[in-house]
């Protein structure tokens, strides 16, 4: 009788114990999240975060919260990620870094095909061309004049080499066949410093940090280089629209969770990000930030992530962008 009744006990715990994992996985998340974003606080990816953050806690009842670890072009939160348990509980605020630094480093510890599982897209902050308004390149078409009759002497300044402020201008020299000087700064500031400056000719900077110097009258929009009009400069032109049909550069952000992460676990939190994405209060704060919403379920977010990864591969080469 004792043995029987201790064989019992030995199924219905393994039958418990069997059953856990799917109940665990329903009643996500039952504690806070860690999202983690590697760039510093206060920047746009950073605002990103925190809406992203915000918006994902008052759908799925937890605290969303924002980890910063910044440093090596997103590189080292990247890894920190990859590392994680596969439980839900640490998320990647991935970027347009985790697709350039696949061909720009040559040694990375992860690999963000293998070592992630892609959950949602959330948004894209396109560039726009700017110049400083002393200058007498009034119009892109001025812009793309002076190029082509001076090789070399039109120079772009960018927030850092591999970044999309860099990446932007090399893809336009690649489509417009000029040859312009790139000048590298430590940071998007002292880069728009120079260019309102006139010490540099022009930047393709993100739209967020341009956007208060184009208002303030320091800065001239030549063009945006999304693949449609940006909300926020809706009377600037795109690149494609102004003769360069392909044209888009631009950064992104979406949501990654370490590989083998429960699929129950990843549509629950597609889901969310989907929701969140349709709400026009979100909508609208995206917009205030400088971009636009990139609505994309999982599938399609490997696929992107995929194409952009392909996409810029040979401009990085191209460039001579590739850091041991």
């Amino acid at each position: 009788m004792i043995a029987r009744r201790n064989l019992l006990c030995a199924v219905g715990g393994a039958a418990a114990w069997h059953f856990l994992p799917s109940f665990a996985q329903d009643s996500y998340p039952n504690r806070p999240v860690r999202l983690v974003v590697g760039f510093p606080a206060g920047g746009t990816t950073d605002m990103l975060g925190r809406l992203t953050a915000k918006e994902l806690s008052a759908r799925l009842g937890q605290p969303f919260v924002v980890d910063n670890r910044p440093g090596a072009a997103s590189n080292i939160a990247t890894a920190s990620v990859a590392r994680a348990a596969s439980d839900g509980y640490t998320l990647l605020l991935a970027t347009a870094s985790n697709a350039t630094n696949v061909t720009a480093y040559r040694n990375l510890s992860f690999d963000i095909q293998k070592d992630f599982i892609p959950i949602a897209g959330i948004s894209i902050v396109p560039n726009v061309l700017v110049v400083s308004m002393s200058s007498q390149l009034k119009t892109f078409n001025d812009y793309l004049n002076y190029a082509r009759k001076n090789p070399g002497k039109l120079t772009f300044a960018s927030a850092s080499s591999g970044s999309t402020t860099h990446l932007a201008g090399e893809l336009f020299k690649t489509m417009a066949k000029v040859d312009m000087l790139h000048v590298p700064y430590a940071g998007s500031a002292p880069a728009i410093t120079d260019v309102m400056g006139g010490q540099v000719d022009s930047i393709f900077d993100n739209l967020p940090s341009a956007l208060p110097h184009t208002a303030g009258g320091k800065l001239r929009a030549l063009a945006v280089t999304s693949p449609t009009r940006a909300p926020a400069l809706s009377d600037i032109p795109t690149v494609a629209e102004l003769g360069f049909p392909g044209f888009e550069a631009y950064s992104w952000q979406g949501l990654m969770a370490p590989k083998a992460t429960p699929d129950a676990v990843v549509r629950k939190l597609s889901s969310a990000a989907s929701q969140m994405s349709a709400d026009p209060n979100v909508v609208a704060q995206i917009v205030k930030l400088g971009g636009a919403t990139n609505t994309l379920n999982a599938d399609d977010f490997r696929k992107f992530v995929t194409a952009e990864i392909d996409k810029w591969a040979p401009i990085l080469r191209q460039s001579g962008t590739i850091i041991e």
